[in-house]
């Protein structure tokens, strides 16, 4: 099961809240936002959604509707206000055996200090989820009804009809219900790993081994790793049955150290049953970093929605975001506040353009065209304007010391124009450490003939190309007769500009060239065309890892 869209309105946070083009690919979703955005808001609707249909129907209106004593409402009115779709499934409250799995859902309140078994009792159906909470504010206690869970299934083997499961000794059965999760823990813990159930028939309870102790009783264990260990039991015990399911836990980080935080993210990743999805409401750092790692090996399997800086009183619509630097900006602010400022990007390119220093209101062009391609998939980078090509010459190898000084790890490096540069000059500056592009300036990849053939299939005029394309060999024929080199695409750029408004009908694009190459043109340039894989290898070829 794999959300695709949602609809929520006058549903606690929200006045009228969409969430649209989810992915069918996305394995991964993560909300990410400060406290009090909406998260939590947003998995108390796919509770309550989930609830009436299960018919455990726990309504009230000072908790459930935005603004409660206005109008009059009842549970099953607040139902029509949820109206979620799935991209593989119409309607799955007609499906009786689908609608019992739609959703698994951990509320952030999850917290067991202590359990010993003193008896044991029948365990029922999974999938009736017995102990899920009503509300999302209620506490939950999941590891001691794991615990049963999987003593009850070993006592089940032990006592099968069948004669393979009869030659099974005790230990082997065990170790069968338990190895999925002890090798889960083995990549999370360095030194922490889950050794048996224990007697269940005295005081039973979860064993490990930690160090050199054995026979560790589960109380002993930390905050954090009891966190951790918690909903990666819950997650192998229940995914088996809960095999056609969005998987939802809020805050999955408490009390989980930044690196405890990232692995458990991945190995939970590595768990998610294939038809399934896994989201998570997250301020996390460690989270998010190793969510983003994920979108860097998986891209069409993880997807963003950003609760930051959202009016939720008025219509919002929300669409997965690629985490760019600006994105990861606000993650530091609301993970860290005023450390936040503290947080150096792991790579700075020094590139042409207005000194970030110089007055006026006009960014660096360059610089932001960079940002506007590389970002989304390169969040550790800043680009970083200097002036001219020779105050980058002279002033980057400055900067970049100081930096070093100050961030031991960082790393940077130079990117120049070609301009007029014979190809000695431009060897000289590789063998120095600077890129040079291939082509004379950032104009001539913004105007290219791949983007504006890109150009005009957003615009919904593929057909306009060849008259566009015309129009710009054209004018670059006419440029010796200017006496400008005949690659010197920024001198043409206001014609194109001018002709690509024309000929494609557009409005409200900008009112220059400039404008109109950062805001339209730049956004085009994407991994998998050519011109965007011939910039990437320049202007990021120094950059540890590729990421796209």
């Amino acid at each position: 099961m794999r959300l695709k869209e949602l609809h929520i309105r006058d549903f606690k946070r929200f006045a009228d809240l969409t969430i649209s083009d989810i992915p069918e690919s996305a394995k991964l979703v993560i909300l990410t936002g400060p406290n009090g955005s909406g998260k939590t808001s947003l998995f108390e609707a796919f509770n309550y959604w989930m609830s009436f249909l299960r018919g455990h129907i726990s309504f009230e209106a000072e908790y459930h509707l935005r603004t409660s004593g206005t109008g009059s409402f009842d549970a099953a009115s607040l139902l029509q206000k949820i109206d979620l779709q799935f991209h593989d499934v119409d309607n799955v409250r007609n499906d009786q055996e689908r609608k019992r799995k739609v959703f698994y859902i951990r509320s952030a309140y999850r917290h067991e200090p202590n359990f010993a078994i003193q008896n044991l009792s029948a365990i029922d159906d999974v999938l009736n989820d017995s102990h899920r909470p009503q509300i999302l504010i209620n506490q939950e206690q999941r590891v001691s009804d794991n615990y049963q869970r999987m003593v009850g299934e070993a006592i089940r083997a032990l006592c099968s009809d069948d004669p393979v499961a009869q030659q099974k000794m005790v230990k082997d059965v065990a170790d069968e219900l338990i190895g999925e999760a002890r090798e889960a823990m083995r990549k999370i813990f360095d030194d922490l790993g889950l050794q048996g159930l224990g007697n269940p028939m005295d005081k039973g309870t979860f064993r490990f081994k930690k160090g050199t102790s054995s026979g560790f009783h589960y109380k002993n264990l930390s905050g954090g790793e009891k966190a951790a260990f918690d909903l990666l039991l819950d997650f192998v015990v229940k995914r088996r049955a809960f095999d056609d399911t969005v998987f939802c836990i809020d805050e999955p980080e408490l009390h989980m150290h930044t690196k405890l935080q990232a692995r458990l993210l991945e190995v939970m990743f590595s768990l998610v049953p294939d038809n399934c999805q896994l989201w998570l409401s997250t301020h996390s750092i460690g989270m998010m970093r190793m969510a983003a790692q994920l979108k860097a090996s998986h891209p069409d399997q993880v997807a963003f929605i950003d609760f930051h800086h959202q009016e939720f009183d008025q219509p919002t619509t929300l669409q997965p975001v690629t985490p760019d630097r600006n994105f990861w900006q606000q993650m530091f602010h609301t993970a860290l506040d005023d450390l936040a400022n503290l947080v150096a990007p792991k790579h700075v390119v020094f590139c042409e353009g207005k000194r970030l220093e110089k007055g006026g209101r006009k960014p660096s062009f360059d610089a932001e065209v960079y940002k506007t391609i590389f970002s989304p998939h390169y969040y550790d980078v800043d680009f970083v304007p200097l002036g001219g090509a020779s105050e980058v010459d002279k002033d980057g190898k400055t900067f970049g010391h100081q930096l070093v000084r100050l961030v031991p790890n960082i790393k940077y490096w130079k990117v120049f124009d070609r301009d007029d540069r014979h190809t000695g000059e431009i060897q000289k500056l590789k063998d120095d450490g600077t890129q040079v592009l291939e082509r004379r300036d950032i104009e001539s990849y913004l105007w290219d003939d791949e983007v504006l053939e890109e150009l005009c299939k957003s615009k919904g005029h593929p057909e306009k190309l060849p008259e566009i394309l015309a129009e710009k060999q054209q004018a670059l024929d006419d440029l010796t007769k200017r006496d400008k080199p005949k690659d010197d695409i920024k001198a043409i750029a206001n014609d194109l500009y001018e002709k690509c408004k024309k000929t494609l009908g557009l409005t409200k694009c900008g009112n220059n060239a400039e404008f109109f190459a950062l805001h339209t043109l730049a956004p085009l340039i994407k991994p998998g065309m050519k011109v965007y894989e011939e910039l990437d290898a320049i202007v990021m070829a120094l950059h540890e890892t590729k990421i796209k």
